[in-house]
């Protein structure tokens, strides 16, 4: 009981009311989500308290209400602790969704990692097989060209392999009876001239039918373009013509030479009369010569400009006209042409010491 006193008498006021509890304790803190809802309940009744303790109106009763601030501040503090765990709450989860999201998010990337890697290693694995496949194919390729190759090789040469249709020479072209160089010559074909090629070949040589029976000849030297037709007439230098007419320079240069040999002699008598000096047979330690298939043609002034110049016209001239000519070889200028090795045009020879020994001075031709 509260006793108020004052000069009048004493004022007895009801019985006194329960204090007010003590800060809650942390484990109620963190309880606060379940009663959060009594919180309005305490906040009316705080209210109520108030309320009845300004029933009386004397100036002395108003001491009472003293402890209303208390319950008050009370109050502020829970509602303030249960805004904290309720902020604190949300900022929990928002920071869960976060860290669910980016889990999520990690684990897609992996899945979309793992799916690309499957992906390259499947189209490895398809690159390997296709290369794998290419290979076989270009070894059973190989096998069987093999194949033929051997089945070709063991026919002989002189055997006549299958039509395979016509081919035209592109310069004048040994045919051998075998596919070597070494071996032997059955003819030299005129540049343009066509034939009948076979199936058969063996290291760049062709088999050819010549006169109804094998020869071989190298087939870099063949097209299928048939060319334009070669002039025959006249009796100029150039190669459309030869002339056959006897020659000034008698018959005495033509005394033991083969045709093929006075051909070239009366030609070359005929396109360039300033050359009017000629050997012809001889001895000599050199094949040619002595058996009258070789002929010089002396050139005038041949250490001048003008004379190399002659000089040179004449050896592209029998040369352009080998294949009527029965031609095999010409020299001239330390440089030599065979039919045999036509496609490798003039090829330097070494140095023989004069002028003679060289073929300075004149135009070396050699027949069949």
């Amino acid at each position: 009981m509260f006793r108020f006193g004052d000069s009048r008498g004493v004022l007895v006021v009801g019985r006194a009311r329960r204090g007010i509890r003590e800060p809650l304790a942390p484990r109620v803190v963190r309880r606060l989500p379940q009663v959060a809802a009594g919180l309005a309940t305490l906040v009316l009744l705080g209210s109520a308290v108030g309320a009845e303790a300004r029933v009386s109106a004397e100036p002395v009763l108003l001491a009472v209400p003293a402890q209303a601030p208390e319950v008050t501040r009370q109050q502020s503090a829970v509602l303030d602790a249960a805004r904290s765990a309720v902020q604190g709450a949300r900022v929990h989860n928002a920071a869960e969704a976060r860290a669910a999201e980016q889990r999520a998010a990690e684990k897609k990337a992996e899945e979309k990692a793992a799916e690309k890697k499957a992906a390259e290693k499947k189209a490895a694995a398809k690159e390997a097989a296709e290369k794998k496949a290419a290979a076989e194919a270009a070894e059973r390729t190989r096998q069987q060209r093999a194949s033929r190759d051997t089945a070709r090789t063991a026919l002989s040469p002189s055997q006549l392999g299958a039509e395979a249709g016509t081919r035209w020479t592109t310069v004048d072209l040994n045919a051998r009876a075998e596919p070597d160089a070494g071996s032997t010559l059955l003819q030299v074909l005129d540049a343009g001239e066509s034939m009948t090629v076979t199936e058969r070949t063996s290291d760049g040589w062709r088999q050819i039918e010549l006169d109804g029976r094998a020869a071989w000849v190298a087939g870099k030297y063949l097209t299928d373009e048939e060319p334009r037709e070669r002039q025959t007439g006249g009796s100029g230098a150039g190669s459309g013509g030869v002339s056959g007419g006897s020659c000034p320079s008698g018959s005495g240069v033509e005394a033991g030479l083969q045709p093929n040999a006075i051909a070239v002699h009366r030609a070359i008598c005929a396109a360039f009369p300033s050359i009017t000096s000629y050997g012809g047979q001889r001895a000599d330690s050199v094949p040619g010569h002595p058996e009258g298939r070789a002929i010089d043609a002396m050139i005038p002034g041949y250490s001048s400009s003008s004379g190399n110049a002659l000089g040179w016209e004449v050896a592209e001239y029998v040369r352009a006209n080998a294949g009527r000519l029965g031609v095999t070889e010409v020299i001239f200028d330390q440089k030599i042409w065979t039919t045999q090795r036509a496609g490798e045009g003039w090829r330097s020879m070494g140095n023989r010491g004069s002028d003679t020994a060289n073929h300075r001075d004149h135009v070396h031709v050699t027949t069949r």
